[in-house]
């Protein structure tokens, strides 16, 4: 059974790069699965894939042989935890996580009995580690990779408790949610001082109890300064963004622009 290497990096205090997958085209996705990126996000919370076709990108991703499949759920409840999780995705992401009573339900449908709830079943899970039904049901809980984001003030006020949940494995900060929670207008690295703050409190509060911290990045330099600050999980591009930035720049040269 393949082995989860962004855990085992993140343990590590290794610093992993990743981009978020927007664009509900597995032809893309072959392309940016053979980039050399750590890890992909299929992102089901602000993008049209539907679960059918979520199931198929993980499996091109876990195909590739190189990132590691992570996937996040367009809300956090049990059924999209399971279902995402029995495609295959070597991770879930969680959006809008408030308290410690989610936290505790998020980790408890991840993990298979007796560690959790999760139901067991489905083909493609054991499929993207390579292995059968009963290694991954033996290993899984081990190897699947629990993620949660903070992004609203009432998170940012609970933080401390959230993080003392036993079995999550990463912090995600959502920034552009953040911001606007704190009153402040959309932006993935403003140096506006109660957003600063807020970084500084969600990072102490991850180093206490041991918990890596992730973010998104609007670049490859930003991710940089990003991973210089500390954080070890960093979103450095996004489908959409770079066909479009991509796009722009080469229409620009080509009219001398």
């Amino acid at each position: 059974m393949r082995t989860n290497h962004i855990k085992a990096a993140l343990a590590k205090g290794e610093t992993v790069f990743g981009a978020w997958v927007g664009l509900p085209n597995p032809l893309i996705l072959r392309l940016t699965a053979r980039v050399g990126f750590d890890w992909l996000m299929v992102d089901m919370e602000h993008s049209p894939i539907n679960f059918t076709l979520m199931t198929e990108m993980v499996g091109v991703i876990a195909d590739a042989h190189g990132p590691a499949p992570f996937v996040r759920v367009p809300s956090f409840s049990v059924e999209n935890i399971k279902r995402v999780l029995d495609s295959g995705a070597w991770g879930v992401l969680i959006p809008m996580v408030n308290s410690v009573t989610e936290a505790e339900q998020i980790v408890s449908a991840c993990k298979y009995p007796p560690d959790g709830t999760r139901s067991i079943g489905g083909a493609y899970g054991p499929l993207a580690f390579d292995t059968v039904r009963s290694e991954y049901a033996a290993k899984a809980n081990q190897e699947v990779m629990v993620a949660i984001q903070i992004e609203s003030k009432l998170g940012l006020e609970n933080v401390d408790a959230i993080m003392s949940v036993p079995g999550i494995d990463l912090v995600f900060i959502g920034p552009n949610d953040l911001h606007a929670s704190l009153g402040l207008l959309p932006s993935l690295e403003s140096t506006e001082p109660i957003f600063l703050k807020a970084l500084e409190t969600i990072k102490t509060a991850a180093a206490r109890h041991h918990i890596p911290v992730g973010i998104l990045a609007s670049s490859g330099d930003a991710a940089r300064q990003r991973a210089r600050e500390g954080f070890r999980f960093v979103g450095a591009s996004s489908d959409a963004g770079a066909l479009l930035t991509g796009l722009t720049q080469d229409l620009r040269a080509a009219r001398g622009l």
